[in-house]
């Protein structure tokens, strides 16, 4: 993606949370506007990120100009602070769910076990689409990372955090429901679906390296989400309770426990970090507080270096807190390449492989697939204008059963290999149009009375097409009749 498409992205996040310009120093011309209160928080690694060191953000234009940064929080908070304040970064404080300002986005991590993240081209992307009755949910941008995908559902309105006069946080408490119920419907899709992150802790930052989706029509809004989350809870009311995944019988969970885990020495990676995300685990499986105590202080006396009663206590307080849902599978990871390396990492209590099942046996086909069937679609096609088939999005979407967002990166994917000439056209007779090498050799030849063969039956047998297309100076004389869009195709951006 381009670096633009970044920067939209960040604004389109943000919208109108956070303030535009800096409060000092901006290279912006001021707009009149007042200066809006709010901070969001940017890191720089996943170390940084571990060990709290960061910067404290109250505008756009600082976030834009964060070269280099990995991470942030695309919620705004009300303020951020720094408890220690260093040469380049601080430890900062002030990203707890109460000092949320505004809601503006809900995310979604897919995280694969090293070595296993599939290609985009190969990620089966429509896991993040969400279907249940008449309710239909797109991300509106998927960012690639180190281990897998991220997606971000941004509404198309925020939702503001206020607090009732008897102390609680009703908005705050629905968009968690809305959060959860988001993430249980990728996961029931997508097994390495990561359910137990904060629901509006930090995530990736948009970059050209790591955006490869965009969708800027796929704004939901939030009563939407309220009402199809509710939806589902209601189905869910009367069922048998269900864990969240039975963390505690994996391999993982038993080497940690055996596992000798010194200090983190400002690494983010210690004892009091091990034992959160072990406790965590327990929680997610159904074990209760009192016997996770119980394990919390065995596993702290087996330690070379162990730690305070008082510091045990605090940890299974806050894994039983309900601030969290299970252990964090990336955390997971960097806990077991560090004190025991070689461990099989499972999110439960069984192991998932990624394969590719024959296509008769899976719902959504990959883009090659996708390609024929489009290339196949436009060679017969009756209804046509210049040489072109003449379709809807929505019949596209239709008949290939694929979402908008995987037409329109096949459809670019085939304009860039020149396999097709598409053609976008705004108005009520508008619609995208598609033509092959054959169809518009076909068309030229027939304007000319010099036709080499027949028009094609439907159903008649095509080829694959080969041919790179030459059509400067085509759109020439009759084509010139139709105001063509000058792209060659609507990127979402």
């Amino acid at each position: 993606m381009r670096k633009t498409d970044a920067a939209d992205a960040i604004k389109t996040i943000l919208g109108e949370t956070l303030s535009t310009r800096r409060y000092k120093h901006s290279a912006l011309v001021p707009d009149g506007t007042a200066r809006k209160s709010g901070a969001v928080f940017v890191c720089w690694s996943k170390d940084l990120l571990r060990a709290a060191q960061g910067v404290v953000m109250t505008s756009q234009e600082a976030v834009l100009d964060a070269d280099g940064a990995s991470h942030w929080t695309p919620n705004v908070f009300r303020y951020g602070t720094y408890e220690r304040r260093g040469v380049k970064f601080g430890t900062i404080r002030g990203h707890v769910e109460k000092n949320l300002k505004a809601i503006t986005t809900f995310v979604v991590d897919v995280d694969y076990p090293a070595g296993a993240k599939p290609d985009y081209a190969d990620f089966d992307s429509s896991c993040f689409i969400i279907r249940q009755g008449g309710a239909l949910f797109e991300p509106t941008y998927i960012l690639s990372t180190p281990h897998g995908y991220q997606a971000y559902y941004v509404m198309e309105a925020p939702v503001w955090i206020r607090r009732s006069a008897d102390g609680r946080y009703p908005a705050l408490a629905s968009a968690k429901h809305v959060s959860q119920a988001i993430r249980a419907a990728v996961a029931a899709r997508n097994p390495y679906t990561d359910t137990g992150a904060n629901d509006f802790g930090f995530f990736r930052l948009p970059s050209s390296d790591t955006l490869v989706e965009v969708d800027e029509d796929a704004r939901p809004p939030f009563a939407a989400l309220q009402a199809w989350s509710m939806a589902v809870g209601e189905k869910q009311q009367g069922a048998p309770a269900k864990l969240v995944s039975d963390q505690v019988h994996t391999q993982w969970f038993e080497t940690l426990t055996q596992a000798q885990v010194p200090c983190a020495q400002g690494s983010g990676y210690g004892r009091n970090n091990t034992l959160l995300t072990l406790c965590l685990a327990q929680y997610a499986s159904g074990v209760s507080e009192a016997e996770a105590f119980d394990y919390a202080d065995q596993w702290s006396s087996f330690q070379r270096q162990p730690l305070r009663d008082s510091e045990v206590r605090a940890i299974v307080r806050s894994a039983y807190s309900e601030r969290y849902q299970g252990a964090d599978m990336s955390y997971v990871r960097e806990l077991c390449e560090r004190y025991v390396p070689g461990t099989v990492i499972k999110s439960g209590a069984q192991v998932w492989s990624h394969f590719r099942k024959p296509r008769a046996q899976r719902q959504y086909s990959h883009q090659q697939e996708w390609a024929q069937d489009l290339l196949r679609l436009s060679e017969r096609s009756t209804d046509r204008v210049l040489g072109h088939a003449r379709f809807t999005y929505l019949q596209l979407q239709q008949t290939l059963g694929i979402s908008r967002q995987s037409l329109v990166r096949l459809l670019n994917a085939l304009a860039k290999r020149a396999q097709l000439s598409i053609r976008r056209v705004r108005g009520r007779n508008g619609g995208v149009y598609l033509a092959t090498a054959r169809m518009i050799a076909q068309y030229v030849q027939a304007e000319k009375g010099t036709a080499l063969r027949g028009p094609e039956r439907p159903g008649t047998q095509v080829k694959p097409v080969q041919l790179t297309l030459q059509i400067v100076g085509i759109f020439d004389g009759v084509m010139r009749h139709i105001k063509w869009s000058q792209s060659p195709i609507h990127i979402s951006s």
